[in-house]
């Protein structure tokens, strides 16, 4: 076992205290355990290496802990962000980029090869509640695909379905990924509903619920088909 999986291990022991919270953010209890998803509260186990220790330093004092990885399933980095939720920001612990390394990749990548389909999403609470309608869904982190990912999806899907924010940024990045890949792969814009503060999934889920966007989703999915 890696010290990324024995960290990942000892993270996702210590969850309990932090639980609420992810439930509040859309999470629900069967993707806690399915996407590893751990808690940090200032301490590390004894294997992991110093270069991990110095990086995070400052990050890690009450910190959701969630683990990236490949198409393996095996944990290739680290996304770390504030327990509190009146603190923004995250930081990606990303050694080696040689591979696709993001976060639900590895929960993705069987149901991606069934249905030929992928929905990316940027953060990695835009994920949940988009799971729970479309098992195939990843999040990119940012409102781009990095050159691995993107030679990935090439070799295992026809159809991406771009649910990036509906801030400037996200929608460049969608504007962007369908001029560069356009041609290779089927591309759909994912536009959500125009609501006071919803800018991306994780704002939706907390106005509709799962009641209504698992079915809206569904229902935008299954009007266009990868193979049509």
């Amino acid at each position: 076992m890696s010290w990324m999986q024995e960290l990942a291990s000892y993270a996702a022991a210590r969850v309990e205290r932090v639980r609420d919270a992810l439930l509040d953010r859309g999470v629900s209890d069967a993707q806690i355990v399915a996407y590893q998803i751990g808690h940090l509260d200032g301490e590390l186990p004894d294997v992991v290496p110093d270069h991990f220790r110095k990086w995070a330093d400052g990050k890690i004092n009450d910190a959701f802990l969630f683990p990236l990885t490949d198409s393996r399933g095996d944990v290739c980095g680290f996304q770390v962000r504030s327990a509190q939720r009146d603190k923004s920001g995250y930081s990606d612990y990303l050694p080696d980029k040689r591979e696709a390394c993001v976060f639900g990749l590895g929960q993705a990548i069987e149901a991606m090869w069934d249905t030929r389909t992928v929905f990316l999403v940027e953060g990695v609470f835009d994920l949940f509640p988009i799971q729970r309608a479309c098992p195939s869904v990843v999040a990119t982190l940012t409102a781009h695909a990095s050159p691995q990912f993107v030679r990935l999806l090439k070799r295992v899907v026809d159809c991406v379905w771009l649910g990036y924010d509906m801030d400037a940024v996200g929608r460049r990045g969608c504007l962007n990924f369908e001029r560069d890949h356009g041609r290779e792969l089927r591309v759909y814009i994912v536009s959500y509903p125009q609501i006071t503060k919803v800018k991306d999934p994780g704002d939706l889920w907390e106005v509709w619920g799962d009641s209504k966007l698992i079915p809206y989703v569904q229902e935008l999915m299954s009007t266009k088909s990868p193979f049509d």
